[in-house]
């Protein structure tokens, strides 16, 4: 009785290990771009569940700031960064704290460095890098990362979806072969040996 209460007890530990997600939150000066090799739909919803294991990131700068007198928005080309989390760990993705656009300009001229803080705590520093070296739509992000991720040959390449236009039609046809009669279906079956 004791080894089966052991057991139990054992696996449900390991189960709310396996069941625990970290987080990833960003700063609101943050776009965040794809997770993992997605785009996102909506943007800056944080938290996102991650689950332990590498990561990729997708994001930028995005922030309006002082222009001598008046205010632009300023934002940063789409940064690439990759990274290592356990189950448990809470991510944040820190931005840093500029107020004119010449020194947001100044800060990212040569950087390459981006702060990253764990459980609240350490703050890590990750190297990252352009995912491109213009400035690109949004719309444009998922071909720029596959194209990357699969030069890599990296984890995160995604696998092409089959054609729906295809999918379609074989269930067209099967609804007609399971419609016919014995002469339509030999008539169905002589088509797509054609085929």
């Amino acid at each position: 009785m004791k080894r089966l209460k052991w057991l139990v007890s054992a696996g449900l530990l390991c189960s709310s290990f396996l069941l625990h997600a970290g987080s990833l939150h960003v700063d609101k000066a943050i776009e965040l771009l794809a997770v993992d090799g997605k785009v996102l739909k909506s943007l800056n919803t944080t938290p996102r569940d991650l689950k332990s294991g590498d990561h990729q990131l997708v994001f930028r700068y995005k922030s309006r700031l002082r222009d001598g007198s008046g205010e632009v928005e300023f934002k940063t080309l789409p940064y690439l960064m990759t990274f290592s989390t356990l189950a448990s760990d809470e991510v944040q993705i820190l931005a840093p704290d500029l107020f004119t656009k010449s020194q947001a300009e100044l800060y990212f001229e040569n950087r390459n460095m981006w702060r990253v803080q764990f459980n609240k705590g350490a703050i890590k520093t990750i190297k990252y890098q352009p995912l491109s070296e213009e400035d690109v739509p949004k719309e444009a992000i998922q071909s720029l990362l596959d194209q990357y991720n699969k030069a890599q040959e990296n984890e995160f390449v995604q696998s092409k979806e089959e054609d729906p236009t295809k999918n379609e039609l074989l269930k067209s046809i099967q609804l007609l072969y399971l419609q016919g009669n014995e002469e339509q279906r030999q008539q169905i079956k002589e088509w797509v040996i054609k085929q």
